[in-house]
């Protein structure tokens, strides 16, 4: 895709404006699109600070705090948030069911507000209650696109969508839901493998520049709020337009998807069963008999029995440092923030020290703001303080984000996973040990397994670092001629 300026994108903006009104789809107001979004009564209700009835908290009148009524306990409230830049600050608001404090975010520079209810005062998905819409954000969207992907709607070729909203470069696809699907947490990933296959089937040839780098977001993503301000300031304001008044079932949404031989499943992903409990027990008179030293020390001596020490699986560093060699030469623009995510949950896995980490990430600014594509997307210092705040998670919470599929969907890196001829792990090993005995016995390998006449280039990089102590990996590439990806094989021995 070419590069294209603003001045050329705020001409797009305005062409697709014009084509919407052009083809008669009405442009709502933002307390229209939220209205409808949440319809009256869906969310909790006000009431005058003077009324003590039960509350679920008490709050003042800018939407920090209001007394609820008790009977409103099961419903929550849109969080609308601002983001400042700089100085990077954001503040939440809480809009109640009669929308007055939406003022607060029409308008502003950069609102966002998710197709959810929330219990609590913050925008996390601990605290999210109702899913009310399925919204998609298809990026570089020209008018000609936004002419196709309308073509493409119309054909029964894309589900229809209740709403279009333009948001600058690109539209955001909102699918209103029947009844608020429940954001339960064994729910969630249902909902967000139908969101991820309509992504995948909206962003095509026709309906982006960019088909091939589709943005894959989670379900409790937030979205610029309508009315608020697209990219291009003030005079080009966030617009939504009424596509039909369709809404939508999970079973309506997998019957669409039937018509083109796509399976969606969306039979609830419920909790995994807890183990029955088989334990034998022992009267004590036996146990005394068969475990003599256990009985002095539990029974006579009362030694408590210390707690099972957890271990922990540490990767060897070369994974560490593939990853870093992957975002040298393979991340591209839009997969550049979840990369140093990855970094940091490879970081933790092979044990490598935060300082570190923190010192790779920075080290990789300067190169990964220079494969910038989009003048308006630069990668800057604060993307990677956002990327490395994963640190302070737990290790469980962070290193998840070091599975394959998850670094294949947001970094856009090709990482094939390991070909074992559907075996298992344990059968392949045996399978393979096999192969290399037999190997062995006709002389093409040597007992550990290595062709023969393997080990040369070991042995080189091992006695040129000897001669060089303090040289470096780039110096020892030159001096021996040998291809990067040898010399960090053997640079650690």
């Amino acid at each position: 895709m070419q590069t294209r300026t603003i001045e050329e994108w705020q001409e797009e903006y305005r062409k697709k404006h014009e084509f919407m009104l052009m083809r008669g789809y009405k442009e709502v107001s933002p307390y229209e699109f939220y209205r409808d979004l949440f319809p009256r009564g869906s969310l909790q209700q006000p009431l005058p600070e003077n009324k003590s009835s039960l509350s679920l908290f008490d709050d003042d009148e800018n939407g920090r705090n209001t007394t609820i009524k008790s009977d409103d306990k099961g419903k929550g409230n849109i969080i609308a948030s601002q983001l400042r830049k700089p100085p990077n600050k954001t503040k939440q608001w809480i809009i109640y069911d009669d929308l007055k404090l939406l003022d607060k975010v029409v308008g502003d520079d950069f609102g966002l507000i998710p197709p959810i209810s929330f219990f609590g005062k913050s925008h996390n998905k601990e605290n999210a209650h109702d899913l009310f819409a399925i919204a998609i954000d298809v990026d570089y969207v020209q008018w000609q696109n936004l002419r196709d992907l309308l073509y493409q709607i119309n054909r029964g070729i894309q589900l229809m969508p209740t709403y279009i909203v333009s948001s600058g470069k690109g539209v955001h696809i909102y699918y209103f839901l029947e009844k608020p699907l429940p954001l339960y947490h064994n729910l969630a990933d249902m909902y967000a493998n139908i969101k991820k296959a309509l992504i995948k089937r909206l962003w095509n040839d026709a309906t982006s520049l960019r088909p091939d780098n589709p943005d894959v977001t989670g379900i409790y993503q937030g979205f610029r709020c309508v009315g608020s301000q697209s990219k291009f300031g003030k005079d080009y304001p966030v617009r939504a337009y009424r596509i039909s008044e369709n809404r939508y079932t999970l079973e309506s949404i997998r019957d669409f998807f039937k018509k083109f031989s796509t399976t969606i499943d969306i039979s609830p992903m419920t909790e995994r069963p807890k183990p029955p409990k088989n334990k034998k027990t022992i009267p004590l008179a036996k146990a005394k008999e068969l475990y003599p030293e256990w009985y002095q020390n539990r029974i006579i001596d009362g030694i408590k029995a210390s707690p099972p020490t957890k271990k922990k699986w540490t990767c060897k560093i070369a994974l560490y440092e593939w990853w870093k060699e992957k975002i040298r030469t393979e991340v591209r623009e839009g997969g550049r923030y979840f990369a140093i995510m990855a970094l940091c949950s490879y970081g933790l896995k092979c044990g490598v020290s935060d300082y570190r980490i923190r010192r790779d990430a920075y080290g990789f600014l300067d190169y990964l703001d220079s494969i910038t594509e989009d003048e308006d997307n630069h990668f800057k210092r604060s993307d990677i303080q956002a990327a490395l705040k994963c640190l302070k998670e737990s290790r469980r919470e962070v290193t998840h984000l070091s599975k394959r599929e998850w670094i294949e969907r947001h970094t856009k890196v090709s990482i094939p996973p390991n070909k074992r001829n559907y075996r298992k792990q344990a059968t392949h090993i045996r399978f393979m040990n096999k192969i290399r005995d037999f190997k062995v016995e006709l002389g093409e390998c040597t007992v550990g397994g290595r062709p023969k006449g393997s080990g040369t280039k070991a042995e080189l990089v091992a006695q040129w670092r000897a001669e060089h102590p303090q040289g470096r990996k780039i110096e020892c590439e030159r001096d021996l001629g040998l291809s990067r990806h040898t010399v960090l094989r053997w640079w650690h021995g």
